[in-house]
């Protein structure tokens, strides 16, 4: 009894070992081509823009004060509405103001007669505070078709929050730029200009970035040189563009070239995708496998690392495409692909 019990034992590991050896595994692990797993955090001094009011001997109900960019005059960078007596005051992050020679507009509204709207250009400098010189009410000898600056029915406090620079956002409703007075002497010609850079004053020449990992402990790699591994600080980052590169055992490497911003601070966090493995089986005959449009086979028993997420799988018999699927590879798993009994008849019989 005991020998026949080791005999199966044996044919049935023989049997096991050579159903895991005729598995073909793949040579490369599948990546995801453009997987966009990167966040940029930035943290900016923060700036105070201080005005004043001269009403000589008007009362006007209300103010909006607003400050622009002078090439960028249909969207305020900060706009809100003041009462008299109020300080006129404004904090700004520094990457919001453009560092042009009076490359910044300061524009101020009076709310409750013709008054005339009051603009100051101003320099950004580097400073923490800026003063701007003293507005004075006047009246409108005449009138615009459109005011600069016009309350929408139900006003409300606006302020954008993106991160300056490139991609600005965030129109304020019922905004208008006017340029030409419909009568009397052209006043205000600071709303008629060219349109400059909206480029932000530089800080510093390097900056502190903190770089972080999903998960940590990957080694990164700066510009080809090994810094360590995540999470790391690196005190004296320069502005500009750096590759990173992130490597972890089990995990998709993860390549990226970054333009890092002048700022006081900045936080980069990567994501790193799982390798999966994949084991891929099927009993049909006579198919050519293509992942991704670019890694292809015609094993029937095959292993790959694939990185996690969507991969899109082409099914080709006789040259001819006769399947496509989406397959979101999350864990490790066996994939049994089966042609439609539709398809393979079809082109059988053709």
């Amino acid at each position: 009894m005991k020998k026949k019990l080791m005999i199966i034992f044996l044919v049935h590991l023989q049997f096991w070992g050579c159903s895991y050896f005729q598995s073909v595994t793949y040579p490369n692990p599948i990546l995801i081509a453009d997987n966009e797993q990167v966040y940029v955090r930035y943290q900016f001094n923060e700036i105070r823009i201080f005005g004043f009011v001269n009403q000589g001997d008007y009362e006007p109900e209300a103010f909006i004060f607003a400050i622009f960019h002078r090439g960028s005059l249909d969207a305020p960078i900060i706009q809100k509405m003041f009462f008299p007596g109020d300080t006129l005051e404004f904090m700004i992050a520094e990457n919001h103001l453009n560092a042009a020679s009076h490359g910044n507009l300061a524009v101020l509204k009076a709310i409750g007669d013709d008054f005339q709207q009051e603009e100051i250009s101003f320099s950004y400098v580097g400073k923490n505070e800026i003063i701007l010189p003293q507005f004075t009410l006047h009246k409108v000898p005449y009138y615009y078709e459109n005011q600069f600056l016009q309350l929408s029915d139900e006003f409300t406090d606006s302020i954008r929050t993106d991160s300056g620079g490139v991609g600005l956002a965030g129109l304020v409703e019922g905004v208008h730029i006017a340029k030409i007075p419909t009568r009397g002497e052209e006043r205000n010609m600071s709303s008629v200009m060219d349109s400059t850079g909206l480029s932000a004053m530089p800080q510093s020449n390097t900056i502190k970035a903190f770089i972080f990992s999903t998960p940590d402990e990957a080694e990164l790699y700066i510009d080809g040189q090994l810094k360590g591994e995540t999470p790391l600080g690196i005190l004296s980052l320069s502005s500009g563009e750096h590759s990173f590169k992130l490597l972890k055992e089990g995990y998709a490497p993860l390549k990226k070239t970054l333009d890092i911003q002048s700022a006081k601070k900045a936080n980069i966090e990567f994501r790193m995708n799982r390798l999966n493995v994949l084991h891929f089986k099927t009993n049909e005959e006579g198919l050519k496998f293509v992942l991704d449009d670019e890694h292809e086979w015609w094993d029937r028993n095959i292993k790959f690392h694939v990185e996690m997420g969507k991969h899109i799988l082409k099914v080709y018999k006789n040259g001819e495409i006769v399947d496509e699927q989406i397959l979101n590879i999350e864990w490790n798993g066996l994939y049994e692909y089966l042609l439609s009994d539709t398809v393979a008849v079809s082109h059988d019989s053709s």
